[in-house]
């Protein structure tokens, strides 16, 4: 060969090198494009979509990854729920799931979730989180999840109302007979107050009822009765020192009871209102309109119900929104108990089926999600309380004066029975409670009921009962 060719090829073959390496090296550093999905209910937007999202997105570009973030939002009025466990149990959820953490044993012992437990012992953020925020998020000792807001139960009540039935507008029931003595009084004033509020419908107290609230009616209604009806650990769905679940108690039997009063023997509490298409929404309306006065409800309501940003903003919301405790039974002469509380709450998790390569995406999501920035801003401004210890630490979760006057329910507070199977049994409550506002059940015959159904459901030897009154 010419000695000019062999240059030209010589030539040629570091061109194509050249190139070729090039091309090789922008392959290898070139940002990595990946998609990962996340789900979420609407009530969780701000937290994910304005606080995380551009953060994560600059962490992850650090870390050569462009990432596309598939936002699947579940808006207001549909279970969220519902639909995250069908799109589990379908395979198409979505990577990263804020889920209520009540879920979290059964969507565990599915299979469902990701062990975070390696995730989190390598996490200075877990530091602080108390224990029984940790607790909720484990199930046979792995964690499952980060709890990103948490909440405590209380009774609402309109003081405005209140004054005009001659009530005092510092409210604080002792016992379940002061709640029904002041609903009566309330309704022996209706007249007056649907005068002077210009209102055509009105109604003393709500509890909700009924399969349309799902979990709401087991949690904000069922369980801050039951918790109050008798004495530790009488009180409670699930006996954990003979793992079993309770079939009947004189707890249970009290809690059907009051739903009784209210709704078939004084007529004091609105049974439409648990039969509509939205019934988070009508409760909130209702509530902020004087249609309802007592109303049995979250922490989350003073700013995501009533503030003035809220679903329904109340004007002079100060003025004419309080809240009390809810007393026990007979108060701490029956259940050990003066008041009662029942805390939850949402938490951040990861699929378990995410593709292994997504795993440290997902999990640097999460992270972002739960810091204490990010944690403590979205609680502040939706007067929710933050799981994290080091919450108040920054300034707009500091300065909320309404979060730091309910601190002291997280004294008293209490969980959920949620052990596998525990939504059957909840399901079982919200239906005995529906036949008791719709078709006039006693609390004998809805106790006779659940009972029934515990046992179809689970098997006898795995139920228990306690001595009724």
């Amino acid at each position: 060969m010419p000695l000019e060719k062999k240059y030209i090829a010589v030539i040629g073959i570091i061109i194509i090198l050249v190139i070729g390496g090039g091309i090789a090296y922008w392959y290898m550093t070139a940002p990595k494009k990946v998609t990962i999905v996340v789900e979420y209910g609407q009530p969780w937007q701000y937290l994910v979509e304005n606080l995380t999202l551009a953060k994560f997105k600059e962490e992850a570009k650090k870390l050569g990854y462009d990432v596309e973030v598939t936002l699947r939002m579940i808006p207001y009025g549909v279970d969220i729920v519902q639909t995250i466990s069908q799109d589990l149990a379908q395979g198409v959820a979505g990577d990263v799931l804020v889920i209520d953490s009540f879920m979290i044993p059964e969507y565990a012992e599915a299979g469902y979730l990701l062990d975070l437990t390696s995730y989190v012992e390598e996490w200075d953020g877990w530091a602080a989180y108390p224990e029984a925020m940790k607790k909720i998020v484990t199930y046979e000792n792995k964690v499952y999840g980060i709890m990103i807001d948490t909440d405590v139960r209380m009774l609402w009540y309109r003081k405005d109302i209140f004054q005009l039935a001659g009530l005092p507008a510092d409210w604080q029931p002792t016992t379940w007979e002061d709640i029904i003595e002041a609903a009566l009084t309330l309704a022996n004033n209706s007249d007056t107050i649907k005068d002077q509020l210009n209102i055509t419908e009105f109604y003393p107290i709500y509890f909700p009822a009924g399969t349309k609230w799902g979990e709401a009616t087991t949690m904000q209604g069922f369980y801050m009765l039951l918790l109050g009806a008798d004495k530790d650990p009488y009180n409670r769905l699930y006996d954990y020192s003979e793992n079993k679940w309770v079939g009947k108690s004189k707890a249970l039997l009290r809690a059907f009871q009051f739903y009784y009063d209210i709704y078939v023997e004084h007529k004091i509490a609105p049974e439409e209102y648990n039969f509509v298409t939205d019934v988070w929404s009508k409760h909130r309306e209702a509530f902020a309109k004087g249609w309802v006065a007592i109303d049995i409800g979250g922490s989350w309501e003073w700013d995501e119900g009533w503030g003035p940003n809220g679903i329904y903003p109340i004007p002079n919301r100060e003025e004419k929104v309080g809240y009390a405790k809810m007393p026990g039974y007979a108060g701490g002469a029956e259940s050990e108990r003066p008041f009662v509380t029942i805390s939850g709450g949402w938490a951040v998790a990861i699929n378990a089926a995410i593709k292994p390569e997504l795993k440290p995406l997902a999990w640097l999501f999460v992270k972002i999600l739960a810091s204490k920035e990010n944690v403590a801003k979205f609680c502040a401004r939706y007067g929710k309380i933050a799981p994290r210890t080091d919450a108040a630490e920054v300034p707009e979760y500091a300065e909320n004066e309404y979060l730091q006057s309910v601190l002291e329910y997280l004294n008293f507070t209490d969980f959920r029975d949620a052990m596998p199977g525990y939504s059957k049994v909840s399901f079982y409550i919200q239906q005995a409670t529906e036949k008791i506002v719709t078709e006039g059940w006693t609390a004998e015959q809805a106790l006779d009921w659940y009972y029934d159904q515990l046992v179809a459901e689970f098997g006898e030897d795995n139920v228990i009962t306690y001595p009724l009154p």
